[in-house]
């Protein structure tokens, strides 16, 4: 009774703690940043969720971008923690516009941006220091342009500055033929933003706490690893899909309708659990809803701004990602459900942990809404 009592606890305080969270948890905090570097400007096209930018700002963000005070304040903001160095000097920014955008599932400001300097720019330092305070799990992907020169990184809370060498060629004539081989202009290595996008996928997935519920909703009937293993293998192959074809622009989706979806699917699979022992047909219905968990995964990745011939791979490495945090948390979660099936008590405590995801998933849909 007591080891009966200590699990159903465990199971939770652990779901609990979901609530502390954000409703939109499932989504990981992601930014876009663009400079296109010109003799001695840099144009800068900078995208940040506002959701980022609610503990800052707050407020309706739609209402607001177009208010010359509000205008003034996100400029103040962004002199402050955006900056960029050319010869240990910053470089001169103004804000040329702003205004609300759609990234994949994601809304946000899209800002445009010049930095000027007294000389044409060959190598810089970026300084990136926006929202960490209040969203420590924030993420800017980066993609930097000079002629044909392409370089691409990550920026995240304990990586804040990015270091832009450019080719000693670049800012020379760009007139010379091609076909001469005159050019000569390195391209960067991509494993190690690749790798970065890995762990981004690893930490979505255990850092998502509705994925995570979804996942403990859906193979709590499951008796066996090979039930359990047709459950995942569905989820899987379904949102592998819809992540591809929303991060690449293939398919649009409406972001709240994709959130609230969401928190219904885990709704949907507590109770089924209710009213079905058997997991024989539950991969069909895994299959559905991971076509809509795909769509999920896909904001924090969509128009990531990476040159379209990195795109699949950056969308593989991060898939990988969300696969391997997933399978670390099958790893440890499915022999100890397995373990606890053999006690005459399980199917009580099943339906009441059932029934606490009922109402955990129903309180994000309420927020959603």
């Amino acid at each position: 009774m007591k080891q009966r009592s200590f699990l159903s606890l465990f199971i939770m305080i652990l779901l609990f703690f979901g609530t502390t969270t954000t409703s939109f948890a499932h989504v990981q905090s992601m930014g876009y940043s663009e400079l296109k570097i010109e003799q001695n400007e840099i144009l800068y096209d900078l995208f940040i969720d506002q959701i980022d930018l609610f503990p800052q700002f707050g407020g309706n963000l739609d209402n607001q971008v177009n208010e010359d005070q509000f205008s003034q304040k996100i400029e103040s903001y962004l002199q402050k923690n955006l900056r960029i160095d050319a010869n240990s000097k910053p470089l001169t920014m103004k804000m040329n516009s702003m205004s609300m955008a759609n990234k994949g599932t994601s809304r946000g400001i899209e800002f445009h941006l010049t930095f000027t300097a007294d000389e044409v720019i060959q190598h810089c330092n970026l300084h990136y220091n926006l929202v960490f305070d209040d969203v420590p799990a924030h993420t800017n992907g980066i993609l930097i342009q000079a002629g044909e020169y392409v370089q691409q990184d990550l920026i995240d809370s304990t990586k804040r500055d990015i270091l832009i060498n450019l080719p000693q060629d670049i800012q020379q004539d760009t007139n010379i033929s091609k076909t001469n081989n005159l050019i000569n202009i390195p391209q960067p290595k991509l494993g190690a933003v690749l790798w970065k996008y890995y762990k981004l996928g690893i930490e979505h997935i255990l850092t998502g706490y509705d994925h995570l519920v979804f996942l403990l909703s859906l193979v709590l009937i499951a008796s066996r690893f090979k039930e359990a293993l047709k459950i995942v293998t569905a989820f899987t192959i379904a949102h592998s899909i819809t992540l591809f074809l929303v991060a690449s622009g293939r398919l649009h989706v409406i972001p709240s309708w994709v959130e609230a979806l969401i928190a219904v699917t885990i709704c949907y699979v507590a109770v089924e659990n209710l009213f079905v022992q058997k997991a024989k047909w539950r991969w069909a219905l895994t299959a559905l809803f991971g076509l809509i968990h795909g769509m999920g995964f896909a904001g924090a990745l969509a128009e990531t701004g990476l040159p379209k011939g990195n795109l699949i791979g950056t969308l593989l490495t991060f898939n990988l990602g969300v696969e391997t945090g997933q399978l670390m948390v099958l790893c440890l979660l499915l022999p100890l459900l397995i373990w606890l099936r053999r006690f005459p008590w399980y199917r009580k405590m099943m339906i009441s942990t059932s029934c606490l995801i009922f109402v955990l998933a129903f309180y994000w849909l309420i927020q959603r809404l």
